[in-house]
């Protein structure tokens, strides 16, 4: 690569990634802190588990539905624009959570929650696409998904704090308004593609946008892209990580207080951070080897195997510290599997195609986050504990292992990392 090349990548990388990762941090913090004021709010609106895993599907109705056409917008209308308009939105509704006061309400409040975010990760996924080489966007999908576990480190024991010494209330609101500055910030300060970049050299400008295009897919019809068999095997493997993800996210805090009954949410937010540590060099290390040994596929398949082997043991045992530990491991398993998975579609899709593409991969993968929730919520309400979800967490990661190996074997000519061996 050319010296212009790389000093407008590392200038990309300093000036892009720090907002982008606060804005996913917020965004998942918002996302899924309705999982720590249940263990006060589902009292106060009369909210047992199997209603809860409603509130939580509720969501991701709406942000399966509207994942497509919102990525759709973002490639005709511009990163800046788009995700400044989502966080202000999605922010706003977050806040507004506070103000619920009947479980009917807060089905409706999440179901909007999910349109105003749906179309924020494929959208930034695709924005990814328009500054960096494939050479390296696992690592820099890892270090965006970073953002995941982060947000869980942070907020798991603030959340806490403040639904234990403030109220659930008080906590949408605190969590809630970030996203509406952060929108501002993205406003004023995101540029769309490196041409808009004014802290960019003329000539940096011109070789990011001239070799990301040399590389970049030929363009594809969107009928071909949404009937695409790979396209559609992506996203039944990003299936059950997505489940994974949201019954760790969402059940987690209320696994602790079962497992080590009688702590407040204070403390129950410090133990339910500790898994997401680990996850955090987990993911990092394990996309930045995918991308210097240049293969997806085995590196995806052996994280959801790890993943599986976590949820399995987590199961099986009843003693606290040894579930918490193989939560940890599962954690790590789960979040080491996400870059290297969706760095695949960025690497079969470019412009358009690649925005609905992308889009469809999240969208249908987060299926298993509308019906996950309502499933674990009546296992645990049935069966009184964790031990059955944790078992259908297993199997599902482990069907997409046998997935993403199956996608492997396809061998598109266009995309040699599905075909690249370590």
């Amino acid at each position: 690569m050319t010296l212009p090349f790389e000093t407008g990548l590392a200038k990309a990388r300093r000036r892009l990634l720090p907002l982008i990762i606060t804005c996913y941090v917020i965004c998942f913090v918002d996302r899924t802190n309705i999982g720590m004021a249940q263990l006060r709010m589902g009292e106060d609106l009369g909210l047992g588990p199997a209603g809860f895993g409603l509130a939580a599907a509720a969501f991701f109705v709406g942000y399966a539905l509207f994942e497509v056409p919102s990525n759709l917008v973002l490639h005709r209308v511009g990163a800046r624009i788009w995700i400044a308009r989502i966080m202000v939105t999605w922010g706003l509704l977050s806040a507004a959570t506070a103000f619920v006061t009947s479980p009917d309400a807060l089905y409706v409040v999440r179901f909007a929650l999910g349109v105003a975010e749906a179309g924020f990760y494929p959208g930034v996924i695709l924005y990814f696409t328009y500054w960096f080489p494939r050479r390296e966007r696992a690592r820099i999908i890892a270090l965006l998904m970073a953002g995941i576990p982060v947000s869980f480190l942070i907020a798991n024991p603030v959340s806490g704090w403040l639904v234990e010494r403030a109220g659930w209330q008080v906590m949408f609101v605190a969590e809630g308004l970030p996203a509406v500055v952060l929108g501002v910030v993205v406003w004023a300060f995101l540029p769309d593609r490196p041409a808009n970049a004014r802290w960019l050299t003329q000539r940096e400008s011109d070789v990011l946008t001239i070799e990301l295009a040399a590389e970049a897919p030929q363009e594809r019809p969107l009928r071909s892209v949404l009937l695409d068999p790979r396209v559609l095997l992506m996203a039944l493997a990003a299936s059950g990580n997505v489940f994974a993800a949201y019954l760790l996210s969402l059940f987690l805090p209320q696994m602790v207080a079962q497992l080590w009954p009688g702590t407040g949410p204070g403390a129950i937010g410090l133990i339910a951070a500790v898994p997401y540590g680990f996850a955090v060099v987990a993911m990092v290390a394990w996309g930045r080897h995918s991308d210097r040994s240049g293969e997806r596929i085995r590196h995806a398949a052996v994280a959801a195997m790890v993943a599986a082997t976590g949820f399995a043991v987590a199961a099986m045992t009843g003693r606290p510290w040894l579930v918490l530990a193989a939560l940890t491991v599962a954690a790590m398993g789960k979040y080491a599997m996400i870059p290297v998975l969706y760095s695949l579609p960025t690497e079969l899709l470019s412009g358009r195609a690649a925005a609905a593409g992308i889009a469809l991969v999240n969208s249908l993968a987060h299926v298993a986050a509308i019906f996950g929730p309502v499933l674990v919520g009546w296992l645990r309400e049935s069966t009184g504990g964790f031990a059955a979800p944790l078992t259908v967490a297993s199997a599902y990661v482990l069907l997409s292992a046998a997935v993403i190996m199956l996608l492997g074997r396809l061998r598109p000519a266009a995309s040699p990392a599905l075909s690249r061996t370590p």
